[in-house]
């Protein structure tokens, strides 16, 4: 055997240790952040009022309104091993991993409400993963017209958005869909509308939205008064596209929908022609034939 020959065997088992630990090392190293299964972006699934899934509970003086929760939440790496939860409504909530689970970091975290147009402090937010799905309990403090009120999700869902095809979702938005009759023992599809007089008035949001498909990922939207609006979708999903539009004196500030082919849960917030703001928690349609 020559000596380069020996110098090519001795070297063999070097170069196998060298490419076990390339294949080991890289997954391993991934599967040792503790945040891996929460990053990424969450939908919540579509509320159900049977089961109280994804339905929130607040106590106004006794009187138990009930808010369907949809939207998306966007968990990234924060500052010193933190979780940021950042959600569509623009707050940054900061967790930290507490076993499998995640918790907040805080119990002190406040954030603007543009929605409603008020403070709230979520004081318990619990998050567990199982793949593509999510469970999360959380307590929040609304303070509104100088009262605080307490406000319960017990049974929150969710699932990655990336978990969803874009023939899906095509078909679960696709077609007419019309708003159901205005309720006001549960809110559903009453708007709170705000003129000269800063005295909220419940006001019935009725008529029909078509939707179609846009491009790439975007589905349009057309009001009943030929508006087309554009929504970026993403699983069960769909949310206002980036920017303030608005058509025929209509401008929309927010819209968030989550649709299951028959379903579809919305809501909206803007400035109505006549400069009056409209804000609709708890819109629900109905696809037509």
């Amino acid at each position: 055997m020559t000596n380069s020959t020996r110098i090519r065997w001795m070297s063999l088992p070097a170069l196998l240790v060298a490419a076990l630990t390339a294949l080991t090392t890289g997954p391993a190293a991934a599967d040792t952040d503790p945040a891996a299964p929460f990053l990424g972006v969450w939908n919540y699934d579509q509320p159900d009022r049977t089961t109280m899934t994804n339905i929130a509970t607040m106590d106004i003086a006794g009187f138990p309104p009930t808010f369907p929760q949809i939207g998306t939440v966007v968990f990234s790496h924060g500052d010193n091993g933190e979780i940021l939860g950042h959600t569509d409504q623009g707050c940054t909530w900061r967790f930290r991993i507490d076993g499998a689970a995640m918790e907040l970091a805080a119990t002190d975290q406040i954030c603007f409400n543009h929605i409603i147009g008020s403070e709230y402090n979520i004081d318990r937010w619990r998050v567990e993963t199982d793949g593509d799905h999510e469970r999360e309990t959380l307590h929040a403090n609304s303070y509104q017209g100088g009262a605080t009120f307490s406000f319960d999700l017990a049974d929150g869902r969710r699932t990655r958005a990336d978990a969803g095809r874009r023939a899906d979702t095509v078909r679960a938005f696709t077609g007419t869909w019309q708003f159901d009759p205005a309720d006001p023992a549960t809110l559903i599809n009453l708007a709170l509308v705000t003129g000269a007089v800063p005295v909220p008035v419940p006001t019935p949001v009725t008529g029909s939205v078509e939707y179609r498909p846009g491009p790439g990922d975007t589905i349009v939207a057309r009001t009943a008064d030929g508006c087309d609006w554009t929504l970026d979708t993403h699983g069960n999903t769909a949310e206002l596209a980036p920017g303030t539009p608005s058509c025929g004196g209509v401008t929309r500030t927010f819209w968030s929908v989550a649709a299951d082919g028959d379903r579809q849960t919305t809501i909206m917030a803007g400035v109505r022609a006549d400069g009056s703001h409209f804000s609709l928690t708890t819109g629900e349609l109905t696809r037509q034939p």
